[in-house]
């Protein structure tokens, strides 16, 4: 256990991706602090991957059991606020591992898109929910169907088979926002498949979309077809189960991901800056898990 600790805190201090830099950079005195910012990064996914899922959870662990590695472990209070502010730079090593894992794995140029709710609040809760005011707003879960107050993830992943997926890129936008339109600006921001072929749900059949990424990144969009009600299923029409089954993993890889850091649970944040770090930390949990176990 020792010797993975240690491979994990190498593995931070030994990041010199100008993403991660920038992201954990001190603009104040204090920019040496006795507990350093890799430390707290190794000791919040350390806990992680002792399936603790809260912060005063890890903060106890640490305390309790790895005192001898971290002497100069802060209070609570300045543990959480540092997590806080330390977002971009889970939101770059999330990036860094899975383009590392992407890598190592080789592109099998398929992929899938789908968007999964960060919830704040739920149900009659979610009428007079406050936290992230200006970015988080209510919205229907048709799958889970029921209202919801916070955000969503929207992310690519790269299929494998037999294994689960790797992310390829993620977005926040707020609950209320359609599916396509975070896509297509994941599109235009970092276009993060080509070659190959794209599986996705009915939310993101738009003609146009298709067309362009064709022409631009030699994309295959396979959506299921839109069914009228009078249509009849004819014996041999299996385009919607083929969509279905290879969308799967991306179901998959929703629900592994909330087993292993419950992200989608974001009660307990107070901030939008709590919420943000929440899905950033998450995302670079699972990104380090894929890189080094997967």
């Amino acid at each position: 256990m020792e010797e993975k600790l240690i491979e994990l805190y190498c593995t931070i201090c030994q990041c010199n991706d100008s993403r991660f830099l920038e992201g954990k950079q001190r603009l104040s005195n204090n920019n040496c602090p006795k507990f350093s910012d890799e430390e707290l990064i190794t000791v919040y996914l350390w806990g992680k991957a002792q399936q603790l899922l809260t912060r005063k959870a890890i903060y106890n662990y640490t305390k309790s059991h790895l005192w001898a590695w971290f002497p100069a472990l802060p209070s609570y209070q300045a543990f959480c606020r540092r997590l806080n502010r330390l977002t971009p730079a889970f939101q770059a090593l999330a990036e860094i591992w899975a383009e590392d894992a992407a890598g190592k794995s080789g592109d099998t140029h398929y992929y899938a898109v789908d968007s999964c709710p960060v919830m704040a609040a739920r149900r009659s809760y979610s009428t007079g929910a406050r936290v992230g005011t200006g970015f988080c707003d209510k919205c229907y879960n048709a799958a889970r169907q029921e209202w919801y107050y916070g955000v969503k993830l929207h992310v690519f992943v790269m299929l494998r088979p037999g294994r689960l997926p790797l992310l390829r890129a993620a977005q926040i936008s707020p609950a209320s926002c359609p599916d396509l339109t975070a896509a297509k600006q994941i599109d235009r921001d970092c276009a993060p498949v080509s070659f190959g072929h794209l599986f996705a749900d009915r939310a993101y059949c738009d003609a146009d979309w298709a067309d362009s990424l064709k022409k631009c990144r030699e994309i295959q969009i396979i959506t299921p077809r839109k069914r009228k009600r009078y249509d009849v299923l004819r014996s041999g029409d299996c385009s919607h189960f083929r969509v279905s089954s290879a969308r799967q993993p991306i179901e998959s890889f929703f629900h592994w991901a909330n087993l292993k850091s419950a992200f989608q649970d974001a009660s307990r944040a107070r901030s939008l800056q709590g919420i943000f770090f929440l899905v950033f930390s998450a995302l670079a949990f699972i990104a380090f898990l894929a890189r080094f176990y997967y």
